[in-house]
Formats: C-alpha cells, sequence, structure tokens
C-alpha cells in the first residue's frame, strides 16, 4: 500500500484571483451560456410557429346525419331537356 499523504492544501490568496462569478451557470464556460441560451430560443420559437399554424389552419366543415349536400347537383350524367 501507499501510505504517502496528499500534499497540504494551500490557502487561496487574494491577489491569485482574478474574477468570481456568482449567480446561474457561474461557473460554466461561455459556449455553455450560448447552448442554453440557444435552447430556450428554440423553445419559444417552436411555440411560437405553433401557435401560429393552429391559427392560420383550415378546417372542414362536415354535416353528419344527411345523405346528400344541399348543393349537390344531379349526378345522372343528363343535363336538363
Amino acid at each position: 500500500m501507499n501510505n504517502e499523504r496528499p500534499p497540504p492544501r494551500r490557502q487561496v490568496q487574494p491577489e491569485n484571483v482574478l474574477r468570481v462569478r456568482l449567480g446561474h451557470g457561474a461557473n460554466c464556460s461561455s459556449i455553455g451560456s450560448v447552448v442554453d441560451t440557444l435552447f430556450a430560443t428554440a423553445v419559444v420559437g417552436t411555440a411560437l410557429f405553433a401557435a401560429v399554424v393552429a391559427a392560420l389552419s383550415k378546417e372542414s366543415v362536415n354535416v353528419s346525419g344527411r345523405d346528400e349536400h344541399p348543393l349537390d347537383v344531379d349526378r345522372s350524367g343528363g343535363g336538363s331537356t
């Protein structure tokens, strides 16, 4: 077995700290923030697209319980004589 002790921890001195980040994604790289932003934008864009498509869609109206449509013409192939 290895009986060596790990090296002692050093205290961080203020002059060795360049910046401290606070908040969401504080330890995240810049690309991580971009990915979060792109994901949120894609979700919002998809929701808006679905809302617009739903608002612009046309649905045919079907009347049930009737044998024929009132605007149907004579389908026997002959004209009026």
